[in-house]
């Protein structure tokens, strides 16, 4: 036919249209059959080809690492993270994903502290040896510059859940533990002033700075041989909290924060410290109540009251010498939407829908608090007015104690601390644990005589326990001189 369709009828244009849509529709399914097949067989095997970790060096760092605590199990893995999820669960599960390391126990891993269920971070440090972006073909020497390795803190973040977020990374030597070249460790913990005294708080915290045996301050666990209760609170101090608007609101309803700095600190040690100061802010206790809790002559065990909420408690900074922090991909150059900027967007968001929350809560402490209410004279007043006119101990004898978290307990006759029944003392208690851990040898080989079946299972239990408890001793007498041998709050 001819190329000139002018002169063609109208039967022999559609005749040649069908006939081009017909060669059109066969070529496509032809390309189709063809490519698809190879492009799917592609795919597959990418999917499933193992990645190489042995193409790639690998280095040294430190992350520092915040997060929300409050519906974990903790900062440190409970190996049931189903069950009982933590922080590092989250962390290791990321790091894994990201291919950065093949499994925890091979990548030298150590951790600043470990922080209690419910128990926040700021400031909490990890160190261990990650894949770098350098090949291992390369023949040069020296580490890549942080602008030039991966982006360690965008690709984590985008693994890790909404609550956890690296803020920063930095290079640090092969020797390097999170846990031991660690100077310092600072706590926040906010509370609202309620009825509680300042400056009485102010002046109990006086005496827990300097060095001291806080024995009387923390929870003691005689399965790890704690040598020393000795630590050293460099500075404690308490300050109002900034950028707050609950003030009005109702009675105490301003917040504070105590700050507290020191080397290290025993297991609990911070919530037990902040609920005798609530006892003392109460003007239930006097503020030397603490430092007679801190002289062990005196007091040689520790009186029974229980700690302070862990929802107010943030591990705040940890401090360390000679780390230069890298808080974006490429800190050196301009980068119109950097890493440090995604992270503020992000606990912006947070922020925004907890102030929300927060502010609708105090509409509905507005309204319930100009509620009528009998005061004891027979008049009507406001609950606000009832509350601010309620003391410390009530009419009836009943005091009020602050547990923290916005948490009252209510005792009807509050007896001091020092009059009241003691624990065991730690002598005591390692005394106890040594008994039961032999009785409990015991049971296990007369029940290995009466069933010689598991005699040898038995056998090399006993050995794996003997020889796990006299590894763990000999650590703890290596290192207690240096740092804490229970982990912080």
């Amino acid at each position: 036919m001819s190329s000139n369709y002018e002169d063609c009828s109208r039967e022999q244009l559609l005749s040649r249209i069908q006939q081009l849509e017909t060669q059109l529709a066969t070529e496509k399914k032809k390309s189709e059959t063809i490519a698809t097949p190879t492009t799917k067989v592609h795919r597959k095997e990418y999917k499933n080809r193992p990645f190489d970790m042995s193409k790639y060096t690998k280095r040294k760092i430190a992350l520092r690492v915040s997060y929300i605590g409050w519906e974990y199990s903790g900062y440190a893995s409970q190996h049931e993270p189903e069950r009982l999820p933590t922080i590092e669960d989250m962390l290791f599960k990321a790091l894994v994903g990201c291919k950065l390391i093949e499994n925890i126990e091979d990548s030298d891993y150590s951790r600043c502290g470990r922080t209690d269920k419910g128990v926040s971070g700021l400031g909490q440090v990890i160190g261990l040896i990650v894949r770098s972006r350098k090949l291992a073909s390369d023949p040069s020497p020296h580490l890549l510059p942080p602008e030039e390795e991966f982006p360690y803190i965008d690709t984590l973040n985008r693994m890790l859940p909404d609550d956890i977020r690296v803020l920063s990374w930095a290079p640090v030597p092969d020797d390097f533990s999170a846990r031991f070249h660690c100077t310092a460790r600072t706590y926040k913990y906010f509370f609202n002033r309620g009825k509680m005294n300042i400056d009485h708080l102010r002046k109990a915290c006086t005496y827990f700075e300097g060095r001291h045996d806080f024995r009387n301050f923390c929870k003691m666990d005689p399965s790890k041989n704690v040598l020393s209760y000795e630590r050293v609170i460099l500075s404690m101090k308490i300050n109002p909290v900034q950028h707050t608007t609950s003030d009005g609101v109702g009675e105490g309803s301003d917040f504070y924060e105590v700050v507290l700095k020191g080397t290290a600190f025993l297991w609990h040690q911070v919530r037990f410290m902040m609920a005798v100061l609530f006892l003392v802010g109460q003007g239930l206790e006097k503020p030397e109540t603490v430092r007679d809790l801190l002289d062990v002559e005196k007091v040689s065990s520790k009186p029974d009251f229980p700690m302070a909420s862990d929802l107010p408690l943030v591990l705040y900074d940890c401090e360390f010498k000679g780390l230069n922090w890298t808080y974006s991909f490429r800190d050196t150059v301009y980068d119109p939407l950097p890493s440090s900027y995604r992270t503020y967007l992000h606990f912006n968001e947070l922020w925004v829908q907890q102030m929300i929350k927060s502010i609708t809560y105090q509409n509905y402490l507005s309204l319930v608090s100009e509620f009528p209410v009998k005061m004891p004279d027979g008049s009507v007043q406001t609950v606000l007015d009832f509350t601010k006119e309620r003391g410390v101990i009530s009419p009836s004898g009943m005091a009020t104690i602050p547990r923290g978290g916005g948490k009252e307990s209510r005792l009807g006759k509050y007896k001091l601390l020092l009059e009241r029944p003691r624990c065991d003392t730690d002598e005591l208690k390692k005394e106890k644990f040594e008994v039961r851990k032999k009785r409990k040898v015991e049971r296990q080989e007369k029940a290995a005589l009466l069933n010689p079946t598991t005699a040898t299972a038995t056998a090399s239990t006993a050995t794996i326990t003997t020889t796990a408890t006299t590894s763990t001793a000999t650590i703890t007498t290596t290192t207690t001189s240096t740092t804490a041998t229970m982990e912080e709050d």
